[in-house]
Parts: C-alpha cells; structure tokens; sequence
C-alpha cells in the first residue's frame, strides 16, 4: 500500500462529536501502533468484517508477508475501557438499531447524517479525543451495501489516516530523545552538504564521501537487526532528468558501489518483485517513493527498503533518501516504520545562508 498526501477533496468534515473539550495536556495514547480496536454491533461485523480486514489489513511483503495493521473487535459495552487506545473504528449503519448506531447518530451534527443519507460522505475522523497521536474513524452510510462500496473505493485514503498517525507517533519519539541524537553528525552534514537530518545516537556512519556525494549510516541493535539509510545528491539545474526510470537505475548503481559484503562477492540491488514507485509530495517537494525489497546479487539475503527521491528547487539538487531492512529472523514492517520517519527529518539549507535558512516539509 502507498503512502500519499490526500487530496483536499477526500479530507473529512469537522465534526460536532460529542466529546468534551480540555486544554489540559494529554497522556500519549494507548496500545499497540499496528493494532486498531473495532467497534460495531455483531450484525454489522458480520456484514463487513470482510471488507474491513481487506481495507486495513493490507499487506507489505517484506518479502514474507506482513500485515500494516490488525484489526480487533470489542464489544460496545467496553468502549469507555478503550477512550485512550491508539487507533479506534467506530462503524455501523446510520440507521442502524443497535448501541453503536445510536451513537454514530448522536455524535454526527444534523447537517453531516445528511450528507451521508444523501452519499456524500462516509468517514469521518477525530484526532487526539482522549491522549496525544491517537486516532478515532467513524464509518458509516446509509446500509451495508453503500458503506462496503464506499470503504472499497477509498480504500488507499482509509488506510492512509491510520499510517499517517503511525508517522506522528514516530516523530514525537524521535523528538523526546532528541537530548541522545549525535548532533554534531547532523551540524556538519548541514556545514558541509547543505542539508542535514536526525542521526540518532546508535547510528554509525559508514560511508562519507564528498567527492562521491553519498552518506551511509548503519544501525546494527541488536545485532540482527540491521537498519540502513543512505543520502545521495546530484546537481540538477533541469528537474526533468527526474523520473521513475532515473530513480531505479541510480539506486541500483549506487547500491552495486557502495552497498557490498565484506568479501566483496555481491552487492545490494532491487529485487524484481513487490515494487511499486509513485509520484508524491514529499516534504513539499516533487518526488518520487519507491517502495519494495532488496537483495544480494547472490541472492544470499534480502528484505525491504523505502526510497524518496526528490528536487529541491533551493538548492537545484535530485536527493535520493534511502532506508533499507535486513532483519532476517523478526517482523520487519516497524522497522520500516522507523527508517520512514528518519527520512522524514531530512532538510536543507541555501549555501551561505543560516540555521533560519532550513527548508523541510510538515
């Protein structure tokens, strides 16, 4: 599944929900990042429990298959137990006769249960109701029939709410350990390349060539999970050279260089399958998001990787921002999650200009 920026379009109404409003600072949510509680009535789950596990249990293969998120079904009755809970679904019928239709009914404005009688709408969202990067979807139309269409259409738009707030919680950790990050690394990449990122303290670099443009760190705790991320730049005065053809064969060229074993017999290149690459805005940029595996040449090893190749139009440069997994033995789709938002810490500055200079996306 890809990760996009939603057009305007498909962002939900504000919503009147009927949950109290405090300024009092909020506890980080509960639970488990990949796990979304479910709440509908029995009728309801079996009519579209289906649908639901297809739309937010979609599979990343790494290569072995993984799910992005879990879904659990809890009982109504239990709802209060869960207020502080991550990722909650809150889904039934608009007219529907049991507990969990009347409180969708009760918790839309009269305005909105029109637009969805009418087909307007179908989901709805509401951030941060109890505890800090949490996440609470309301699906609902006027019967199954309608409410399953609309979920299967949107599917890519559903799921991106949920992987969207995975990248928040993501962000928030790195910034609580901002205090152990190596900021002297992230100063003199900024210094030296004009642009910099977050290096966290259990990186190491392994490859930093000026004359080569390219950055490698390595995280290798444990032991046998190893984290890789690279950053590669090109003087482009024309964007145009940037296209879904120039991303795959720069990445397999700079991988067949710099990405060996140590006996030097083979080398990292994109495997041939689950590959998808897709324009996005990236950090307010053009870019292109690779997403798919890598292996050894001697196809001895492998396991997924995320790539991000942009233009920035400061510094008329393509950067090609790179994470790759090899983590044999363990589910590897959290992993991703952390090289994901790593990636995301990327920014640049004009040369000769100040730390008021730093150019990154929201």
């Amino acid at each position: 599944m890809k990760f996009k920026r939603l057009p305007a379009l498909l962002i939900p109404l504000c919503l009147s929900l009927l949950f109290p409003s405090c300024e009092t600072p909020k506890l980080p949510a509960t639970g488990g990042d990949d796990e979304i509680i479910v709440f509908a009535d029995s009728t309801t789950w079996a009519a579209l429990e289906r649908t639901l596990r297809t739309v937010f249990e979609d599979t990343v293969h790494t290569p072995i298959p993984e799910r992005w998120f879990t879904l659990r079904r809890v009982d109504f009755s239990e709802f209060g137990q869960y207020e502080k809970q991550k990722n909650r679904i809150i889904v039934a019928p608009l007219h529907g006769e049991g507990a969990v239709g009347e409180y969708v009914r009760n918790s839309l404005d009269p305005k909105v249960r029109t637009l969805v009688e009418e087909g307007k709408e179908f989901f709805f969202t509401k951030f941060d109701s109890h505890a800090r990067n949490q996440l609470l979807m309301f699906l609902t139309g006027t019967d199954f029939s309608a409410l399953s269409a609309s979920m299967e259409l949107h599917a890519a738009d559903l799921l991106y709410y949920f992987q969207n707030v995975v990248m928040k919680r993501e962000a928030a950790t790195l910034m609580d350990e901002r205090r152990y990050h190596k900021k002297d690394i992230e100063k003199r990449l900024e210094e030296r390349y004009h642009w910099t990122m977050t290096i966290q303290h259990d990186y190491y670099i392994a490859i930093d060539s000026a004359e080569s443009r390219f950055f490698w760190i390595r995280r290798a705790t444990p032991a046998d999970m190893e984290r890789w991320i690279f950053v590669h730049w090109v003087e482009a005065p024309d964007p145009a050279i940037l296209t879904d053809r120039f991303v795959l064969g720069l990445r397999d060229s700079l991988t067949r260089e710099f990405l060996q074993t140590v006996d030097n017999n083979a080398y990292v290149q994109i495997a041939p399958y689950y590959l998808t690459i897709e324009k996005v805005n990236f950090l307010d940029r053009f870019a292109y998001e690779t997403r798919g595996n890598w292996r050894f040449s001697d196809k001895s090893g492998g396991g997924p990787f995320i790539n991000y190749t942009l233009y920035d139009e400061g510094t008329k440069r393509i950067y090609m921002l790179d994470g790759s997994i090899f983590a044999p033995r363990v589910e590897k789709k959290k992993l991703l999650w952390q090289v994901d938002a790593l990636l995301r810490t990327f920014r640049t500055t004009l040369p000769g200009a100040g730390k008021d200079s730093l150019s990154a996306g929201s």
